[in-house]
């Protein structure tokens, strides 16, 4: 971006980066989100913005266009209370300087690093997410901070915008400057950015390569929400391979769920519009409607399927394996499964869910064991997921699935009514 704004995300960047974003946040418990908007790791594009959004943000443009660098001009200055924007780290020598101000290629060294730890520790295929970040910084169409030293970039911080929410899309500090505050000095940056900028009444983070302790306070210090995440894996081959990925799901006449006349059939795009209502009905009331808000509206719950199925929002789609529940008697969407392929071997599991109604009958389960076998014919081996620890339900599930934890993280989120910046 050439300077900030309240103008909604999609007409700043791509479809596959704003899909990233909110698709990573809408992935796993049903949700993992980060990247979504972009090809970052977690969804949101497709679908135009409403004119209700546009207005206000079209009116806020001027005025928050010039935040951040009235803000930069400011510290500068020593008129504010600490130089938390732009300025000189005396401690380590760092500075922490505007992204825009960089050239694309010096970020290389820092994406490389950064896709060898998406690889190694989050098990994920960061290269579609460097090529949109790339695009980006060379077209100047983010905001946000780098960390600045002798042997280069070596940490950033980036956010954008989405009508009136704020999203900080990833954050990411060399490894070999580890346990030096870094990160937490970058965020700052950016959270008070966003906090200056008027007209904002939502801001979220989801920061996978980091603990939730790690970072929690700078967010607590600023009224935000915090919740405690999860990446989870389950084995499809050798011996801790996922029940019945040979034997196939169960389907004997004493399954709930074929008692009640639920069928089991391949992804169906002509569903696509019933799993986006059954996934509002299912979640406006559930702690992941808080964490992404896509979940308490149809329209989000909508451009979060198309995110998952059109904009690789969430690695590539794997429309063979994918699954749907349907009730015969009625026609009725009982249930999704979606996976996504975000390794040569390493399947996904961004969306899971079953309708209020059909709750309680093994649908769930019965969607996800037959997934399994047809993963591992194909050669995957390995799923994973994330899900939000609170939802204690899901939790138990996949662990009785054959699930273990491999990594926990954060997700941060700020509500104001009258808007920040005001």
């Amino acid at each position: 971006m050439s300077g900030l704004s309240t103008i909604p995300l999609r007409r700043m960047l791509p479809p596959s980066i704003f899909s990233a974003v909110n698709s990573f946040w809408a992935c796993g418990s049903c949700a993992l989100r980060k990247m979504a908007d972009a090809n970052l790791g977690y969804t949101g594009a497709g679908v135009a913005p409403q004119r209700e959004m546009a207005r206000p943000a079209v009116r806020n443009f001027q005025r928050a266009r010039t935040t951040l660098d009235r803000g930069l001009r400011e510290l500068r200055g020593g008129n504010a209370p600490s130089a938390r924007h732009e300025g000189k780290d005396r401690r380590l020598g760092f500075e922490i300087i505007d992204i825009r101000r960089f050239e694309t290629r010096e970020f290389a060294a820092l994406l490389e690093a950064e896709s060898r730890a998406w690889n190694d520790t989050l098990r994920w295929d960061f290269a579609p997410s460097v090529r949109v970040i790339n695009s980006c910084l060379r077209d100047k169409r983010l905001s946000g901070y780098a960390l600045a030293g002798e042997e280069g970039i070596r940490g950033y911080c980036f956010f954008f915008y989405d009508g009136e929410k704020g999203i900080i899309g990833d954050l990411y500090v060399h490894p070999e400057l580890a346990g030096q505050g870094h990160e937490r000095e970058l965020l700052k940056h950016s959270l008070e950015t966003l906090l200056g900028t008027p007209g904002l009444r939502r801001i979220e983070a989801q920061l996978p390569h980091y603990q939730r302790e790690e970072l929690e306070a700078c967010f607590l210090n600023r009224r935000f929400q915090t919740f405690l995440r999860r990446f989870m894996s389950l084995p499809l081959r050798g011996p801790q391979r996922a029940p019945h990925a040979e034997g196939g799901a169960q389907t004997s006449a004493d399954a709930r769920w074929v008692r009640e006349g639920i069928e089991l059939i391949p992804w169906q795009k002509r569903f696509n519009d019933d799993a986006a209502e059954m996934l509002y009905q299912s979640y406006r009331q559930h702690v992941d409607a808080l964490i992404n808000d896509q979940y308490a509206s149809v329209m989000g719950a909508t451009r979060l399927i198309e995110n998952i199925c059109h904009n690789q929002g969430c690695g590539d789609f794997l429309t063979h394996v994918s699954r749907m529940a349907v009730h015969r008697p009625t026609q009725k969407l009982a249930g999704i499964l979606t996976l996504t392929k975000v390794q040569p071997s390493t399947a996904h599991i961004p969306q899971v869910g079953v309708g209020p109604s059909f709750q309680g009958l093994g649908i769930g389960t019965a969607l996800m064991e037959a997934a399994f076998r047809d993963l591992a014919e194909d050669g995957f081996e390995q799923v994973t997921l994330t899900v939000t620890d609170s939802n204690a339900g899901a939790v138990r599930l996949y662990q009785r699935l054959g699930f273990d934890t491999f990594k926990t993280f954060g997700a941060f989120i700020y509500v104001s009514e009258q808007g920040t910046g005001d």
